[in-house]
């Protein structure tokens, strides 16, 4: 009998192990979506797409996958199956508290990060993150037994990808409204990073980079394993070796991954335009080696950090009022909404439909 129940607990122990949520982590456009895919298509896994997205709700009923994610047929089936996910919800997730460290407190995004566990049920809960870059630190304390799956792009390819909707004559521009939030981060994070928004910036790539390369940081103290899009997974699949440091992957799934693998076309960059980028790589590096976070950003404290460097923190500038940057861009929101209804080619066509419909009826709008 004794014999028996320490079996039975021996398995109770490992299938609770086994299910220990998979939290994937990286910037827009580095491949957390193909990640995403490749766990929404294994059996067993309960795979959940960007639950910090803004307008989570609406794109739940609206958006449908882009062109260049390469057989992802729907990003919201978890959500359509597990409706109840909406009342731990908040559109707040997306810009409140985007810096978070081991000690801080924020109740309701851990509880609705539970709600998308408890509601994968049987499965292994898999979320991916793109706003979580500067909340690992808490992510790792409030949910220890998770494993963190970290994706990395580089940095010109990043850039060009995230910055490709947009006209290239404002495609460089620092204040530009873009579909990756870049500005808005700058202004959440500008408590802990004034130098996210200044008046010197004139190229958009300056705070892109920024935000890039803390990112990078963050991660590297805290994530099980890091891939990048680049080498392990266009060149090579070493990738697949990777994710099977931190999950079980029998050979069937591992071959099933390997078929989910597009490989798309690269842009060729002009030496100009990278050596531009490459004098704004150097630029921010010497600031974040002067600001101390090159060393100690995701080890300490950032207050440590700041201590230690009161001459560069304390002679920022912190009077910036995001404000009067925001709406100089409301004019650039328009374009953006026209670039998600071209995106999104199903709902343009049936929009288009229901006004010539509506046109040839007059007696429906008596």
């Amino acid at each position: 009998m004794i014999k028996d129940l320490w079996v039975w607990l021996f398995i109770g122990y490992n299938l609770n192990m086994s299910k220990s949520p998979i939290f994937i982590t990286g910037r827009f456009r580095s491949g957390t979506s193909f990640l995403w895919q490749v766990f929404n298509e294994l059996e067993g896994y309960c795979a959940w797409y960007e639950p910090l997205h803004p307008q989570l709700l609406s794109a739940i009923k609206h958006v449908k996958p882009k062109c260049d994610h390469v057989g992802i047929n729907d990003y919201w089936q978890s959500y359509r199956d597990k409706p109840e996910f909406e009342s731990a919800y908040s559109m707040q997730f997306a810009t409140k508290q985007l810096y978070l460290e081991a000690e801080d407190e924020y109740d309701e995004l851990e509880a609705y990060i539970n709600c998308l566990i408890d509601l994968s049920e049987t499965e292994v809960p898999v979320i991916q993150f793109n706003r979580v870059d500067f909340r690992l630190p808490w992510l790792k304390a409030k949910f220890p037994e998770a494993k963190i799956i970290h994706i990395e792009r580089n940095a010109l390819q990043l850039y060009y990808s995230q910055r490709k909707h947009i006209d290239l004559m404002h495609r460089d521009e620092a204040h530009y409204w873009d579909a990756y939030e870049l500005m808005p981060w700058c202004y959440a994070l500008q408590p802990q990073f004034p130098f996210l928004i200044s008046t010197d910036i004139d190229h958009a790539f300056y705070s892109f980079y920024m935000i890039y390369q803390l990112s990078k940081l963050m991660a590297a103290e805290h994530c099980d394993v890091s891939i990048t899009l680049d080498s392990q997974v266009f060149q090579s699949n070493k990738f697949i070796d990777k994710l099977a440091s931190v999950v079980d992957l029998s050979n069937v799934q591992k071959a099933q991954i390997k078929s989910l693998k597009h490989v798309p076309d690269f842009p060729v960059f002009d030496e100009e335009f990278i050596d531009g980028l490459a004098e704004i790589m150097t630029a921010v590096d010497l600031k974040l080696s002067a600001a101390g976070l090159i060393d100690e950003f995701g080890v300490v404290a950032l207050e440590r950090i700041q201590s230690k460097r009161l001459t560069f923190w304390q002679g920022l500038d912190n009077s910036v009022q995001p404000s009067a940057a925001l709406l100089l861009n409301i004019n650039q929101l328009s374009g953006e909404l026209t670039r998600v209804l071209a995106e999104n080619k199903q709902l343009k066509e049936q929009l288009d439909l229901l006004l010539v419909n509506s046109s040839s009826k007059p007696e429906d709008k008596k």
